[in-house]
């Protein structure tokens, strides 16, 4: 099961696998350099910081979806491979694991960013700076609107679980003496850990945070589901349920999603 345009769900389509490719190799350029870009004393440092973790997630999901898409496309059109797609679509419980954790992070990252972390640091507008923290949530959110994968309100667990193992991660950083790659001991000027109270409630109100953008991008599905009835059904059928737009994608087992809540 590839992860096909909202209104074209029969074939692997030319034009998706165009946007697949393209936006797979804009993540996987950009993630290559948020490493390459560092001093050769903070490239060590690199994986501690959330903004990391969230595009690499970006990339993996991206890449996961490109490499199904351009296999599948190679099957359906070549003699004797249709065991390709079999084989390769193995592949989408992890894809969708990732997608899942991916896009709410991303957004929550964004938000974070650009209101309380951009300004802190003192950090400057850089074309780099606007990809890793801008454009990966401007990328998901138009994935979120027009790619065929539906979204349910409990999958907010996913990210949950991403978010308290990284505040887990913060804490053990700190009170292991790490320093960042200022030789600060804040990961980020909103995370001091000799202040517990205050930094546990910003832990908390970031998981809110996270929990309301999923819920928002269960909205935009939804959004897209009934744009999707009114002007791309065929005009001769009455339109489909919601419920059977994405009849078959429920979830990695495509079987296992009895709702649109779990």
């Amino acid at each position: 099961m590839y992860i096909p345009w909202q209104y074209d769900k029969s074939t692997a389509n030319i034009k998706y696998c165009i946007y697949r490719v393209s936006t797979c190799i804009l993540f996987f350029v950009a993630w290559i350099f948020t490493y390459l870009k560092e001093p050769a004393a903070g490239k060590p440092r690199w994986p501690i910081y959330l903004t990391n973790w969230g595009f690499t997630l970006c990339m993996l999901q991206s890449f996961l979806n490109s490499i199904m898409i351009v296999v599948t496309l190679i099957a359906e059109r070549s003699a004797g491979k249709s065991q390709w797609k079999e084989k390769i679509l193995k592949l989408y419980p992890t894809y969708w694991v990732i997608n899942v954790m991916a896009t709410p992070v991303a957004f929550t990252i964004s938000i974070i960013y650009w209101t309380l972390i951009f300004g802190a640091e003192g950090a400057s507008f850089t074309p780099m700076n606007f990809i890793v923290h801008g454009l990966n949530s401007i990328i998901m959110l138009l994935d979120v609107c027009i790619v065929s994968y539906p979204v349910k309100v409990f999958h907010f667990i996913y990210p949950l679980f991403l978010a308290f193992y990284y505040t887990i991660f913060t804490v053990s950083f700190y009170y292991a003496g790490g320093t960042t790659k200022t030789g600060s001991r804040y990961i980020y000027p909103i995370l001091k850990w000799d202040q517990p109270g205050q930094t546990m409630g910003v832990c908390a109100g970031v998981m809110v945070l996270m929990i309301i953008l999923h819920i928002v991008t269960f909205l935009v599905y939804k959004l897209r589901i009934k744009i999707h009835n009114r002007f791309f059904l065929p005009k001769i059928d009455p339109p489909l349920p919601e419920k059977d737009q994405n009849a078959g994608q429920h979830a990695y087992a495509n079987k296992a999603m009895a709702n649109e809540y779990v």
